[in-house]
């Protein structure tokens, strides 16, 4: 059977900013599933020329190091693990568990998503059995993580969420914002609105994310026109008075 050709993910609009890009997963396992000799057999499952000297593979046992594999499975992330997959016995119970890292400089390509992706499916087919996206913050199970075709298309929905803060900042309204802009190098969206605006407001998001991540850039004082009706104005986001502190772990940019 002919080997599938994996194509790289593109950046079509790629502008240089000299920002560094990361992607990092968290993936939980019974116990050890590597051994001392592991085998990723990653061979044909990333692009050619993906940046393998970047990867950043580690195994941390629950014995050595309690507070900071509990960290994944603790606190807000626990919340989403509860509303991702559903009962957590397994989680609690893991005693292993693998950080994938990928860190790459101003990338004109996301193959080292690809890459990030290829480790932890290979890890997921060795019996790991849920992954954490740390900067999406959202889980997947390790079956569907081990199911991934590895030419599969880029979907920014797939690398980013979207949060809809349920209760509205006086005078700010409810903050909708982006996760995961990271990974691209470039920083997270955040915007307030009225309730009946959330919808509409993150199918915008999801339009300026792609867009971030196929290479575009915002820029603060920027103006964006939608739908002939709406136009926003790119600024900083920089929490304090009328705007709420939403926890980004990145840079990000507020739409006015």
């Amino acid at each position: 059977m002919a080997r599938v050709t994996i194509e790289p993910w593109t950046r079509p609009a790629f502008q240089p900013t000299g920002a560094t890009a990361t992607a990092m997963l968290v993936v939980f396992a019974d116990d050890d599933v590597l051994g001392a000799a592991p085998d990723l057999q990653l061979k044909g499952m990333v692009p050619a020329g993906s940046p393998v000297a970047a990867l950043d593979l580690r195994g941390h046992h629950h014995a050595d190091g309690p507070e900071w594999m509990d960290g994944w499975r603790g606190g807000a992330v626990r919340t989403i693990a509860e509303r991702d997959l559903g009962d957590l016995g397994r989680l609690d119970d893991a005693k292993c568990c693998y950080s994938v890292t990928v860190t790459v400089d101003d990338p004109r390509d996301l193959t080292h998503l690809q890459l990030a992706w290829a480790v932890a499916a290979a890890l997921a087919r060795q019996g790991a059995f849920a992954v954490l996206d740390v900067h999406a913050v959202t889980w997947l199970p390790g079956p569907a993580v081990a199911d991934l075709p590895a030419d599969r298309p880029f979907v920014v929905q797939r690398e980013v969420s979207l949060t809809a803060e349920t209760t509205p900042a006086p005078g700010f309204g409810h903050p909708v914002h982006t996760r995961g802009m990271v990974k691209f190098g470039r920083p997270d969206l955040v915007a307030g609105v009225a309730a009946d605006g959330i919808e509409h407001t993150a199918q915008v998001l999801n339009h300026l994310a792609r867009m971030l991540a196929e290479g575009h850039v915002l820029t603060p004082g920027q103006l964006l026109r939608f739908d002939g009706q709406r136009t926003l104005r790119v600024e900083p986001y920089e929490p304090g008075g009328a705007v709420p502190e939403v926890n980004l772990n990145n840079e990000g940019l507020l739409l006015v």
